[in-house]
């Protein structure tokens, strides 16, 4: 009995040399050409099985991979419903807008139209630089304009007269620097003052910080010029800041009338 478990323990020492032989063997050439010449048959050997496993595996591995692209495409539509609403939330006010403007304009047309004496006139010159914008029109004291009258178009006011020859008038516009038009708003009926200004943005002044103003709310002239009837569109209120060192907002508004587009215009005589 003892010489076999001698026998034994000899058997498995050797087993162990062996073994520990070939992974010195192997990590010595590793690096060896032959090493490389092996692992490129043993590759081209297992060739096959690698074929059969990947097309056995393939199935499901493509299956998970479109599991989890189902969950990301579905919060993917999620995102995108959500764009598609804001989309339309903001194409519905934009239309009821356009809607809410063109009923305005038109209203303003008739009104003028019909509570005024009006003179239409053609524009013949258009002066813009940074101290001043006005344009020129083909009418003048032959025909009953003098200084102050409001000129207007179908889409709100554009200026007042500041000079009138026998057959053209220079009209200032609201943009200019010099522009002061008396304003009221349309909801709060609070009063101000629509001023022209350097950067040819038009700008609501003298609305003290505590008072209430909304954006989008609709601008229109007072009844306390002496030339300038009242309740005639100027625009749309833009942006609402705070004004420094001052007691005031700082208002911006957005003229309802394309300046630059301007071909004819209406002077209101009386």
């Amino acid at each position: 009995m003892v010489p076999e478990r001698k026998n034994l323990k000899n058997l498995i020492i050797l087993s162990v040399l062996i073994v520990i032989s070939i992974i010195i063997i192997t990590v010595s050439f590793k690096q060896s050409d032959v090493f490389t010449k092996a692992r490129m048959a043993t590759l081209d050997f297992f060739k096959p099985v690698q074929e059969k496993t990947y097309q056995f595996f393939q199935p499901v591995t493509t299956f998970f991979v479109d599991i989890k692209y189902y969950f990301n495409l579905k919060n993917r539509i999620n995102e995108l419903e959500e764009q598609n609403s804001s989309l339309i939330k903001n194409y519905s006010e934009n239309v009821n807008l356009k809607i809410e403007n063109d009923a305005l304009r038109r209203l303003l047309g008739v009104s003028v139209r019909d509570r005024y004496n009006t003179l239409p006139a053609k524009v013949i010159g258009y002066y813009d630089s940074k101290w001043q914008s006005e344009i020129l029109i083909n009418e003048g004291r032959s025909s009953g304009v003098v200084e102050g009258m409001a000129v207007v178009t179908d889409e709100g006011l554009v200026g007042t007269v500041i000079l009138a020859s026998n057959s053209t008038s220079e009209v200032r516009l609201l943009t200019d620097p010099q522009s002061s038009i008396g304003a009221r708003l349309l909801s709060s009926r609070k009063l101000g003052v629509a001023e022209g200004s350097l950067d040819k943005n038009i700008y609501l002044n003298y609305i003290t910080a505590d008072e209430e103003v909304f954006k989008g709310d609709v601008l229109m002239t007072s009844e306390f010029g002496e030339f300038m009837p009242p309740e005639i569109l100027i625009g749309r209120i833009k942006k609402i800041g705070s004004g420094t060192d001052t007691p005031y907002k700082k208002i911006e508004v957005e003229p309802f009338v394309d300046f630059r587009k301007l071909e004819y215009v209406l002077v209101i005589k009386g």
